[in-house]
């Protein structure tokens, strides 16, 4: 997994996700993979959901074990409703860590739409969260948010009150840094040598 961060807890949630796979191949001894087997042998043609994880060692494997789906999250009919308008989406309802899997599954996507949803998504949605955290809006008031929506809006929150409390002290007024203004004398000083 070319992605993946080993001791990230985040990665180690993202990978934990179920996504749907098709066997490719009979699997002797893994029948308890699928709930719905009665069998202790897995047949060629199964469709199955298994963790992330699994599912990109089992694909990597030459011949591949299995054949990836994407998750119904990053389908035609959702990437049409975020296509549409992100922002009154709830994200946290749709996927906690939508776009950190939506990376690990873009690479399974033939199309290659996966990709460019997750940057519009993120692009539309980015706004609203800056700019609700510059105006002082509550975050809480907006459609809930992803995991690392809410990480980024605490960030820019912060970062927001932060400079608001530097810009009301004004007891350090911006000056220009004497290393700055000596090279500026010296090319001055060189230009008039010319």
């Amino acid at each position: 997994m070319a992605h993946s961060n080993y001791l990230s807890i985040t990665d180690i949630l993202v990978t934990n996700e179920k996504v749907p796979c098709k066997f490719l191949h009979d699997l002797p001894k893994m029948g308890f993979l699928d709930p719905s087997c009665t069998e202790d042998d897995l047949r060629a043609g199964s469709n199955v959901e298994i963790p992330l994880w699994l599912a990109e060692s089992l694909f990597a494997r030459r011949p591949p074990l299995v054949t990836v789906d994407l998750p119904k999250i990053y389908k035609d009919a959702y990437r049409e409703i975020l296509n549409a308008d992100a922002c009154t989406v709830d994200m946290h309802k749709l996927g906690q860590y939508f776009y950190e899997l939506g990376c690990y599954v873009a690479k399974h996507d033939i199309k290659g739409e996966v990709a460019s949803t997750l940057v519009n998504t993120f692009r539309q949605r980015f706004r609203m969260l800056l700019s609700a955290c510059v105006a002082n809006d509550s975050i809480a008031a907006m459609q809930p948010l992803s995991a690392s929506e809410r990480h980024r809006a605490s960030d820019a929150a912060t970062t927001e009150q932060a400079l608001s409390t530097w810009l009301q002290r004004g007891d350090s007024p911006l000056t220009t840094a004497n290393m700055v203004a000596n090279h500026r004398k010296r090319k001055r000083a060189e230009m008039e040598m010319l």
